[in-house]
Protein backbone atom coordinates (compact mmCIF):
# COMPACT_ATOMS: atom_id res chain seq x y z
CA UNK A 1 0.00 0.00 0.00
CA UNK A 2 1.38 3.22 -0.81
CA UNK A 3 2.11 5.76 1.74
CA UNK A 4 1.22 9.78 1.91
CA UNK A 5 4.15 12.08 2.51
CA UNK A 6 2.67 14.96 3.62
CA UNK A 7 5.05 17.73 4.49
CA UNK A 8 5.27 18.23 8.33
CA UNK A 9 4.08 21.65 8.07
CA UNK A 10 0.39 20.33 6.48
CA UNK A 11 -2.11 21.21 8.20
CA UNK A 12 -6.45 20.34 7.27
CA UNK A 13 -7.87 23.69 7.36
CA UNK A 14 -9.89 24.76 10.44
CA UNK A 15 -13.17 25.18 8.75
CA UNK A 16 -13.35 21.62 7.81
CA UNK A 17 -12.37 20.72 11.48
CA UNK A 18 -15.39 22.39 12.86
CA UNK A 19 -17.73 21.26 10.12
CA UNK A 20 -16.90 17.83 11.18
CA UNK A 21 -17.20 18.27 14.69
CA UNK A 22 -20.63 19.97 14.52
CA UNK A 23 -21.93 16.68 12.08
CA UNK A 24 -20.46 14.06 14.58
CA UNK A 25 -22.43 16.30 17.27
CA UNK A 26 -25.64 16.44 15.68
CA UNK A 27 -25.16 12.58 14.73
CA UNK A 28 -24.60 11.92 18.01
CA UNK A 29 -27.77 14.22 19.37
CA UNK A 30 -30.20 12.56 17.04
CA UNK A 31 -28.93 8.99 17.24
CA UNK A 32 -30.51 8.34 20.62
CA UNK A 33 -33.48 10.73 20.53
CA UNK A 34 -35.59 9.03 18.01
CA UNK A 35 -39.47 9.76 17.86
CA UNK A 36 -41.24 10.54 21.29
CA UNK A 37 -44.22 8.27 20.17
CA UNK A 38 -42.90 5.47 18.88
CA UNK A 39 -41.39 4.04 21.42
CA UNK A 40 -44.82 3.76 23.17
CA UNK A 41 -47.41 1.01 23.85
CA UNK A 42 -50.91 1.83 21.95
CA UNK A 43 -53.37 2.43 25.05
CA UNK A 44 -55.63 -1.00 24.72
CA UNK A 45 -59.07 1.05 25.04
CA UNK A 46 -61.13 -2.13 25.77
CA UNK A 47 -59.11 -2.75 28.82
CA UNK A 48 -58.56 0.54 29.77
CA UNK A 49 -62.77 1.18 29.67
CA UNK A 50 -63.66 -1.90 32.00
CA UNK A 51 -60.87 -0.81 34.51
CA UNK A 52 -58.89 2.54 33.87
CA UNK A 53 -57.15 2.38 37.71
CA UNK A 54 -55.20 -0.56 36.17
CA UNK A 55 -52.89 1.79 34.32
CA UNK A 56 -52.66 4.62 36.47
CA UNK A 57 -49.05 6.36 36.27
CA UNK A 58 -48.82 4.34 32.87
CA UNK A 59 -47.86 6.64 28.85
CA UNK A 60 -49.56 5.79 26.48
CA UNK A 61 -49.87 6.61 22.70
CA UNK A 62 -53.01 7.15 21.20
CA UNK A 63 -54.33 7.69 17.44
CA UNK A 64 -57.85 9.22 17.41
CA UNK A 65 -60.29 11.65 15.49
CA UNK A 66 -61.46 14.51 17.53
CA UNK A 67 -65.29 13.82 17.97
CA UNK A 68 -66.51 16.71 20.27
CA UNK A 69 -65.03 19.35 22.36
CA UNK A 70 -67.29 18.72 25.88
CA UNK A 71 -65.76 21.34 27.74
CA UNK A 72 -63.08 24.72 27.52
CA UNK A 73 -61.38 26.71 30.22
CA UNK A 74 -59.05 29.20 28.96
CA UNK A 75 -57.09 28.98 32.15
CA UNK A 76 -56.73 25.15 32.41
CA UNK A 77 -56.96 23.85 28.79
CA UNK A 78 -60.09 21.36 27.22
CA UNK A 79 -61.60 18.43 27.78
CA UNK A 80 -62.39 16.13 24.04
CA UNK A 81 -64.11 13.20 23.23
CA UNK A 82 -61.99 11.45 21.02
CA UNK A 83 -62.59 7.56 18.58
CA UNK A 84 -59.67 6.22 18.75
CA UNK A 85 -58.32 4.24 15.91
CA UNK A 86 -58.16 1.04 17.37
CA UNK A 87 -61.58 0.56 17.94
CA UNK A 88 -64.18 0.65 20.75
CA UNK A 89 -65.93 3.72 22.55
CA UNK A 90 -65.16 7.37 22.98
CA UNK A 91 -62.40 8.62 25.20
CA UNK A 92 -62.52 11.70 26.95
CA UNK A 93 -58.87 13.32 27.44
CA UNK A 94 -57.58 16.66 28.49
CA UNK A 95 -55.76 18.51 26.60
CA UNK A 96 -53.76 21.53 28.72
CA UNK A 97 -53.42 25.29 27.57
CA UNK A 98 -49.87 25.10 25.82
CA UNK A 99 -50.18 21.50 24.61
CA UNK A 100 -52.43 21.91 21.40
CA UNK A 101 -52.87 24.48 19.37
CA UNK A 102 -56.21 25.30 17.16
CA UNK A 103 -57.61 21.65 17.67
CA UNK A 104 -61.07 20.90 15.76
CA UNK A 105 -63.62 17.82 15.29
CA UNK A 106 -62.67 15.77 12.67
CA UNK A 107 -58.88 16.46 12.85
CA UNK A 108 -57.00 12.79 13.79
CA UNK A 109 -54.18 13.19 16.27
CA UNK A 110 -51.24 10.69 17.66
CA UNK A 111 -51.34 11.54 21.06
CA UNK A 112 -48.72 10.85 24.03
CA UNK A 113 -50.92 10.46 27.31
CA UNK A 114 -50.42 9.74 30.51
CA UNK A 115 -53.23 8.06 33.00
CA UNK A 116 -53.38 10.06 35.84
CA UNK A 117 -55.73 10.00 39.39
CA UNK A 118 -59.44 8.75 38.64
CA UNK A 119 -57.91 7.61 34.94
CA UNK A 120 -57.91 10.58 33.60
CA UNK A 121 -55.98 10.73 30.17
CA UNK A 122 -54.03 12.84 30.41
CA UNK A 123 -52.09 14.75 26.97
CA UNK A 124 -48.62 15.24 27.27
CA UNK A 125 -48.14 15.95 23.31
CA UNK A 126 -49.92 15.48 20.41
CA UNK A 127 -49.48 15.86 16.50
CA UNK A 128 -51.40 15.55 13.91
CA UNK A 129 -51.39 12.63 11.08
Amino acid sequence: MPQLNLPTNFRTPAPIWIGLSVICVLIALTAGCGDKFSDLEVLPTESYMKKPGDFLGNTYSIRAQIDSQVKWDKAVGRILAVVPESGGARLPVFVPNGVGGNLHIGQRYEMRARIEAGGLIYVESLRKY
